[in-house]
C-alpha cells in the first residue's frame, strides 16, 4: 500500500442466473458427450440406438446437477465475503500451527491451519482452516500471521491474503503526507497496518495498489491519525519523500526534484488545488515548502 490511491467499489455479487449460467456453460462444455448423444439419437434413425437416448438424458442431468452445485457453492462464499465485508472486522490471525494435507486443487496445496483469531471488537478465539494457498503466497506464512475478516457475532471469518501481504511486509506500506512533508514507512508493522486496514474497510476503500485519500478527508484523518501516534511512540522519524516513495499519480509537487523547476512544482501544486485535491491548509503549506528550497 502506498497512500495515496483509489476509493474501490465494493465487492460485487453477480446474479445467481448469471453465475449458474456460466457455471453451467463450462461444465457443458467438459461433458458435451450427453447433448451429442441425444443429438444422434434424433438424427439417426437406426435400430438400437435407444441406448443413446437415456445416456444422453443421463449425462446432462448430471451436468445440469453439478452446474447447480458449484454454483450454489460459489454463490454462497460471495454473499459471505460481501456481508463480512459489510459487517465483518479486520482481525489478526496468529499461525499456531501449520500442516500439509497431501491435497492438491488445481496443481495447489491444500493446507491445514490452526488459527489465533483476536483484534479490537472481537473475542479471541482459536480456529482450523483448511485453505488451498497458492505457491507464491506460502512466504507470508513464515511470518506466521494473518489478515482476515470476522463476524464479530458469530467468529465466521475469511482470510484477506492482500490485506496479509501488507501485514507480513511482503508489500510495501508508506505513507506520504502533504501536510507534514513527510513520509511514514509502516511495512510490515501489524498493530498500525490492522487499524488502518479497518478505517479503509468502513469507508469502502480497496487496499490494492496506490491508494488516493485526499478525496475522502474521513479515511485520511483516521489513517494519518494513527500512522502519526504510531511513529511518535516507536520514535519513528518523519522521512522526505523521495521520488521511489511517491505514489503513481500522486506526486506532491513541494517535494524537492533536481529534474522539476520550482516554476514546474508551483504549477502542479496550483492544479491539485484548483481540482480541490488538497485543502487551502496544504497549499499554503506545501507552497512554502517549495519556495523554502530556493
Amino acid at each position: 500500500m502506498t497512500m495515496f490511491g483509489e476509493a474501490g467499489a465494493g465487492p460485487r455479487v453477480p446474479g445467481s442466473v448469471a453465475s449458474f449460467l456460466k457455471i453451467f456453460g463450462f461444465v457443458m462444455l467438459c461433458g458435451i458427450v450427453g447433448p451429442i448423444f441425444l443429438v444422434a439419437y434424433f438424427l439417426i434413425d437406426q435400430p438400437d440406438t435407444e441406448w443413446m437416448l437415456w445416456t444422453g438424458l443421463g449425462v446432462t442431468l448430471l451436468d445440469v446437477a453439478i452446474a447447480l452445485f458449484v454454483a450454489r457453492l460459489s454463490i454462497g462464499g460471495q454473499r459471505k465475503t460481501a456481508r463480512l465485508r459489510t459487517t465483518g472486522r479486520m482481525a489478526v490471525a496468529d499461525i499456531r500451527g501449520l500442516e500439509q494435507t497431501n491435497v492438491q486443487i488445481n496443481d495447489q496445496p491444500l493446507m491445514k491451519l490452526d488459527l489465533h483469531v483476536h483484534g479490537d471488537g472481537i473475542s479471541s478465539f482459536e480456529a482450523q482452516k483448511r485453505t488451498v494457498v497458492p505457491i507464491f503466497q506460502q512466504p507470508m506464512l513464515h511470518r506466521r500471521v494473518l489478515a482476515v475478516l470476522v463476524d464479530p457475532a458469530t467468529n465466521e471469518f475469511e482470510i484477506d491474503w492482500q490485506a496479509t501481504a501488507l501485514l507480513t511486509g511482503s508489500v510495501p506500506a508508506r505513507f506520504t503526507s502533504s501536510e507534514d512533508g513527510a513520509t511514514y514507512d509502516m511495512t510490515g508493522r501489524t498493530e498500525p497496518l490492522i487499524r488502518i486496514l479497518e478505517v479503509l474497510r468502513q469507508h469502502d476503500v480497496s487496499s490494492s495498489g496506490s491508494i488516493d485519500l485526499r478525496g475522502n478527508p474521513h479515511a485520511r484523518r483516521a489513517v494519518m491519525e494513527i500512522v502519526r501516534a504510531y511513529a511518535g511512540r516507536e520514535g519513528s522519524a518523519m522521512t522526505e519523500p523521495s521520488p521511489g516513495d511517491e505514489p503513481m499519480g500522486a506526486i506532491d509537487p513541494s517535494t524537492s526534484d533536481s529534474r522539476r523547476s520550482v516554476g514546474e512544482r508551483l504549477g502542479d501544486l496550483d492544479a491539485l488545488r484548483d481540482t480541490g485535491q488538497i485543502t487551502d491548509t496544504e497549499y499554503a503549506a506545501a507552497r512554502q515548502r517549495i519556495l523554502g528550497s530556493i
